[in-house]
């Protein structure tokens, strides 16, 4: 590669990097998707996976691409919106950050810890659970039938059981013996 393309490739790299982070597999394919979409542009016709990765390796040498460095900034920007530990590791996925990377990141969140804010999930679980006894009325069925609904709500938010709990307990709504209680 001459260093004509190297420096059209850096330059690309870091202006993507610039706006926002990317996994090092995500750079890759995003700039080399570039020679795709542009066939006929000389600038992109050294867009070769070979050599966005050799100026992606550089930068990883001098650590401006980093996946755990990355993998924990996507962590920490949705630990406290309405993720659970669950949806965060299949956004980190969809990011295509390493799967041993993810484990460390997700591993340090559990035992460094860590907590998660619920009080915005725990606004939404209110709202839902009000929409939910307007819809369905206050029987001992319908209460039934709307806590399984808020906690497969919760569930797939990526909630773990023992949070699902603390986030309803949180939102004042108790399960108990057939009734589904709003407390405030």
């Amino acid at each position: 590669m001459d260093q004509e393309t190297y420096n059209h490739i850096r330059e690309k790299i870091i202006d993507y990097l610039s706006r926002q982070g990317f996994s090092e597999r995500k750079l890759l394919l995003k700039v080399t998707k570039l020679r795709e979409r542009y066939p006929y542009t000389a600038r992109y016709a050294g867009y070769i996976s070979c050599n966005v990765q050799e100026v992606i390796d550089d930068l990883k040498a001098k650590g401006i691409v980093n996946d755990e460095s990355y993998a924990r900034d996507v962590l920490r920007q949705l630990k406290n919106k309405k993720d659970g530990p669950e949806r965060i590791r299949q956004k980190l996925y969809r990011r295509l950050v390493p799967k041993e990377v993810i484990e460390l990141v997700m591993s340090e969140f559990a035992h460094e810890g860590f907590t998660q804010d619920f009080s915005r999930i725990a606004h939404d679980v209110i709202r839902k659970n009000r929409d939910l006894v307007e819809k369905h009325g206050k029987s001992k069925k319908a209460s039934y039938i709307i806590w399984k609904k808020i906690y497969a709500y919760l569930a797939q938010k990526g909630y773990y059981p023992e949070d699902i709990r603390i986030i309803m307990k949180k939102a004042g709504c108790l399960y108990t013996y057939g009734s589904l209680e709003h407390e405030g």
